[in-house]
């Protein structure tokens, strides 16, 4: 899911509706989150994070919410730096 390859209106507005449900549902993981990413940490980082909590499969709907999320953090991180 990295950000370069969900280019498109549908996959923005997913991963930006996940984002802000995420911080309206779990503001300390959307923080956490968003720290993460500030630091540099990649999207593949994120998920191996994401793996040891719960487990291999990434496809749980609040995993799913937390890497969407994480995604579009990291896009608009590259955007502001255009």
């Amino acid at each position: 899911m990295k950000a370069e390859n969900n280019i498109g209106p549908l996959s923005k507005a997913i991963d930006h509706q996940s984002a802000e449900w995420l911080e309206a549902n779990a503001p300390d993981i959307f923080d956490a989150l968003d720290r993460e990413l500030q630091n540099g940490r990649s999207l593949e980082d994120i998920r191996k994070i994401l793996r040891r909590k719960f487990g291999n499969d990434l496809r749980e709907p609040f995993v799913v919410r937390i890497l969407q999320a994480a995604d579009f953090i990291s896009s608009e991180s590259i955007n502001e730096t255009r």
